[in-house]
């Protein structure tokens, strides 16, 4: 047997020592309490007072098998199957991209904007993270989001529906398809990562995450941010805010594809970890 006993307290124990090689205390401690909570539904104070209860084979078990995917640099929110993001709690699995902290800026950057936004697009929607968390935050407009991936459409949809958000997630490339409408903000986060770049990634991300939504060709980095300006002369509206994160390296080279474009203001703001993260910028 993996564990001495099948106690609580020895399965943590087990937990611990397992990963120590690959993630701090703290972060033990932080998924460990998540396990419990998302599988047995302990409360903090609950698996403080389950400590010396006793698992069942089947419990040990399931604690091993996140233990062993863990160990494969699987991403934890994929594990569990959930991940909370701007007051949401989402599914979450490999058919799109884990939503990160930095994207939850760029909805706090919205939000501070003191705009009332009535018509919004996402576009590269995926898990529908950007799109569900602005009609939260706007319950009264009308938002739509688009992705290339069906699969990711389809998790968008069953995020949608649990949430009892009305979001409309179209599977549709940004490319080939029109873009009908008009909106009074376009949003994205669009793939922004240059294939030469995999060496410097992790193995949670590169070997798991959809290679869709991350990668872009090395000789063409901006091309999303093109399509999407293309778009927003047609379908934003006078006054409309385009709000996208960027990669940090190309922060400037960003902005610069908004020149002589008929933007009034574009702005670049950093994240928490002070990076070139984010662009708004607002229509003439």
């Amino acid at each position: 047997m993996f564990v001495s006993d099948n106690r609580v307290s020895s399965a943590k124990t087990y937990f611990f020592e397992a990963l120590a090689p690959l993630f701090s205390n703290s972060e033990c401690k932080s998924m460990w309490a998540t396990v419990l909570s998302s599988h047995f539904g302990w409360s903090s104070s609950e698996i403080l007072l389950h400590a010396n209860a006793r698992f069942s084979e089947s419990d040990l078990l399931l604690i091993r098998n996140v233990v062993k995917r863990l160990q494969k640099h699987e991403p934890f929110q994929y594990i569990i199957g959930t991940v909370y993001f701007a007051d949401l709690n989402l599914k979450i699995d490999r058919r799109a991209l884990i939503p990160r902290p930095e994207t939850e800026e760029l909805i706090d950057l919205l939000t501070k904007q003191g705009q009332t936004f009535a018509h919004i697009l996402d576009l590269c929607t995926g898990s529908g993270c950007i799109a569900l968390a602005l009609k939260k935050k706007f319950p009264d407009a009308e938002v739509k989001g688009l992705d290339l991936s069906s699969d990711a459409i389809a998790l968008a949809k069953e995020n949608a529906a649990q949430l009892k958000l009305d979001v409309a997630f179209e599977n549709s490339d940004i490319f080939d398809s029109e873009v009908l409408g008009s909106f009074d903000l376009i949003v994205s986060n669009p793939p922004y990562i240059p294939f030469e770049d995999q060496h410097q990634m992790q193995a949670n991300v590169l070997d798991y995450e959809p290679h869709l939504a991350l990668f872009v060709p090395d000789h063409d980095p901006l091309l999303f941010y093109k399509q999407i300006i293309k778009i927003a002369q047609n379908s934003l509206l006078s006054s409309g805010f385009l709000a996208l994160e960027i990669h940090e390296n190309y922060a400037l080279q960003t902005k610069a594809l908004f020149e002589g474009k008929g933007y009034q203001t574009v702005q670049i703001y950093t994240d928490l970890q002070g990076k070139q993260r984010m662009i708004l910028a607002q229509k003439s």
